[in-house]
C-alpha cells in the first residue's frame, strides 16, 4: 500500500510541477506584453484564450490524475482487457489463420490489436477453437471476420466474431 501511495504522490507532484511551469510561462508572456503600445485588444483576446485553454487542460489533467489515483489505490490500475470469443468449429485437424482483419460497424473499423486463435492447429480429432485478444485501449463492440481452416481436403472459411467490453 505504501508503494501505491508513493506512486500517487509522485504523479500529483509531476502534474503540479508541469502545470506550474505552464502557468509561469503564460504569466511571463502576459506580463511582457503589458508595456504601453504592446498590449492590444487582439493580444488581450489571445491571452484570454490561452488562459482558458490552459485552465481546461489543467482541469482534464487533474480529473485524469484523480481517477488514476483511485484505480492505483484500489489495486485496479493497468489491468488488461482480455476478451475471449465463444467457441467456433472447423474441420478436424485444421490449421487456422485469420482471413484478414476483424472489423466492426457500418464504417468497418478494424480491430487494431493482434488476435490469437487458440489453438492455431487443431488436434486430429478436435474441431473447436476460439479467438482471444487484449482489447485494452480498443473501442468496445463486436468485431467480425473470417478464419481460414486448412486441411488436406482444402480450405474452408469460418465466420467468427469477438466482443470487446
Amino acid at each position: 500500500m505504501e508503494a501505491r501511495f508513493s506512486d500517487v504522490l509522485q504523479s500529483y507532484n509531476a502534474l503540479t510541477s508541469s502545470l506550474l511551469d505552464q502557468w509561469s510561462t503564460l504569466a511571463s508572456r502576459s506580463v511582457s506584453r503589458l508595456d504601453p503600445g504592446v498590449f492590444t485588444p487582439s493580444g488581450a483576446v489571445q491571452e484570454t484564450v490561452a488562459c482558458a485553454t490552459l485552465a481546461t487542460e489543467a482541469a482534464w489533467s487533474w480529473t485524469a490524475c484523480w481517477w488514476e489515483s483511485v484505480a492505483n489505490l484500489c489495486g485496479l490500475e493497468y489491468g488488461p482487457n482480455i476478451a475471449e470469443s465463444q467457441p467456433f468449429h472447423a474441420p478436424k485437424g485444421a490449421t487456422l489463420e485469420l482471413a484478414g482483419p476483424l472489423v466492426k460497424g457500418p464504417g468497418m473499423a478494424k480491430l487494431g490489436v493482434p488476435v490469437s486463435i487458440e489453438p492455431a492447429q487443431l488436434e486430429p480429432d478436435d474441431t473447436e477453437f476460439k479467438l482471444c485478444v487484449d482489447g485494452t485501449g480498443c473501442r468496445g463492440g463486436t468485431y467480425v471476420g473470417k478464419v481460414k481452416a486448412t486441411t488436406q481436403e482444402g480450405t474452408v472459411e469460418v465466420f467468427v466474431w469477438i466482443t470487446i467490453p
